[in-house]
């Protein structure tokens, strides 16, 4: 998949979970329910993140999993631990987007076989974590 299909999925995932139009008085999130994490790699498990949604996603030529995770911690602190966990992994960074409130990351494996993009976005006063892990 080409890197502007699993862009279109990550936004597609982060406007679902975040609705859409005009904002409305919400009572008080519930705590997320947490879902198993144990197949997301060491390195993209963010510390003292809730895992709260995984999506298994394929295309004609690859296939992936979309990750969401929510922490309390503030999105810069967030992004310098992937920046810092990803490297430390060997991954090699792809050039930075940003959009509004949200950033995006992006990386691949050093056999270029795999892809991960990661989107951080504001929600119920936390910080949401998108992850697209890709296999090509």
């Amino acid at each position: 998949m080409d890197k502007y299909g699993w862009l279109l999925i990550a936004i597609a995932v982060v406007a679902a979970g975040s609705g859409c139009g005009k904002a409305e008085q919400k009572p008080a999130a519930p705590e997320p329910v947490a879902v198993d994490a144990s197949a997301l790699p060491e390195f993209l498990r963010y510390p003292n993140a809730v895992a709260t949604e995984r999506i298994d996603v394929s295309t004609t030529d690859s296939r992936g999993i979309v990750w969401t995770l929510l922490t309390a911690d503030p999105g810069t602190t967030v992004s310098d631990w992937y920046r810092a966990s990803a490297e430390q992994a060997g991954w090699k960074k792809s050039p930075e987007m940003h959009a509004g409130q949200s950033q995006l990351l992006e990386w691949e494996n050093p056999e270029k076989t795999e892809t991960v993009k990661l989107m951080l976005y504001p929600k119920d006063g936390k910080t949401a974590i998108s992850i697209t892990h890709g296999l090509k």
